[in-house]
């Protein structure tokens, strides 16, 4: 069964899946574990995998509305509001949505680390993160250049030469990601193990929560972008997908998880200062999170639809949405206009829908691989 373009993630879906096959991979060591129907059987049929996509455009939404709130911050555009209120939405926002992508991308890893060789998986993430990361962050930092002191943060030539590792600005996620992948290829062999595969994930799990109480070096947290406090997520997602965790939820299913959400998030201040770890509260809602969406993107189809397109294309928008959305804060600005919610929606719409533009013409011309896409 093909599966559709719109369901690729940032981490890329192999684009053939069979829902039963157990025929050989046509890799030696996969053939010999006998993981190949193992992993294939995690595929699913489109309309399973649309809410998926809904997700991750749930996810995008909350990353490009999440630098228009910090945008308007650091430009001053708070002035007037009731105090709190801004750390009040940052918060919340910055508590799950990273994470919730984390998770994500660890869905269908395992499938994808099974589907190619070592080799072929290590050139496909460094095509799909690494070079990415590397030209997005000089066409962000020449359109920093650009701006001058009109930018929140400015950048001077002499902050050059600039290194893109460890990732800078927003591309953190790009190359704290890089590196879990990397991880997960040297455990390949037993993650991808019939006999050993579940229990090396739990052990993984739990080692990768064991890093949140370990007081690691500032140094490691430098220079991995902070890849340890984000690994459980991968983990989980990794987990979900071998325990068959991609089906969608039922109306009472999704109503509970929905509830779940609003609750966790109303009151996790009051959770986290009364002793409960911010990666549980975070967990808890990233679980819910997918089960809402998963239900409520049947119930509201068009919803639905629209939140798959973004997801779809969250790669470019992910890359691309401050250049647009800090150009119109800075024009509005210039023209004397600092209403903040006109900033806070027109900001979030041009860093939503002029990515899109720009990944339609890229496909047109051929050129969406140049662009990192």
């Amino acid at each position: 069964m093909k599966v559709p373009r719109a369901v690729l993630l940032l981490v890329p879906l192999p684009h053939r899946l069979s829902v039963a096959s157990t025929r050989p991979t046509g890799n030696m060591l996969t053939d010999a574990l006998g993981i190949g129907g193992r992993y294939y059987r995690m595929a699913s049929s489109a309309q399973r995998l649309a809410w998926i996509d809904s997700t991750k455009g749930v996810a995008i939404v909350l990353v490009v509305f999440g630098h228009a709130w910090r945008g308007c911050h650091d430009a001053g555009l708070f002035a007037g509001m009731p105090p709190g209120f801004f750390e009040a939405v940052d918060t919340r926002i910055y508590a799950f949505h990273m994470p919730l992508f984390f998770l994500i991308s660890g869905l269908f890893l395992l499938p994808s680390l099974a589907h190619r060789g070592p080799a072929t998986f290590l050139k496909d993430r460094l095509a799909r993160l690494f070079y990415p990361m590397l030209l997005w962050t000089y066409v962000f930092a020449g359109s920093k250049l650009l701006a001058g002191q009109f930018a929140n943060h400015p950048l001077a030539l002499s902050d050059f030469p600039l290194l893109p590792i460890p990732g800078q600005w927003q591309y953190w996620f790009l190359w704290a990601l890089l590196l879990m992948h990397v991880g997960v290829l040297l455990l390949r062999p037993i993650l991808l193990s019939e006999r050993f595969g579940r229990a090396a994930l739990w052990g993984l799990l739990a080692a990768s929560l064991a890093l949140q109480a370990a007081p690691l070096p500032p140094s490691l947290i430098f220079w991995t972008s902070n890849a340890p406090a984000f690994l459980p997520y991968l983990v989980m997602g990794m987990l979900l997908g071998e325990h068959g965790g991609l089906r969608k939820a039922g109306p009472a299913a999704g109503m509970a998880a929905t509830g779940i959400f609003v609750l966790v998030l109303a009151f996790m201040p009051a959770l986290n200062a009364v002793g409960l770890p911010r990666v549980v509260t975070a967990a808890l809602l990233c679980l819910a999170m997918l089960g809402s969406v998963s239900w409520l993107s049947g119930r509201f189809s068009a919803l639905g639809a629209g939140l798959a397109a973004l997801g779809a294309a969250s790669m470019i928008i992910f890359l691309s949405h401050t250049l647009f959305s800090a150009s119109l804060r800075i024009g509005l600005l210039a023209a004397g206009i600092g209403d903040l919610v006109l900033h806070l929606v027109a900001g979030s719409l041009v860093g939503l829908l002029l990515p899109l533009l720009l990944k339609r013409a890229a496909e047109r011309t051929g050129r969406s691989a140049l662009i990192g896409v």
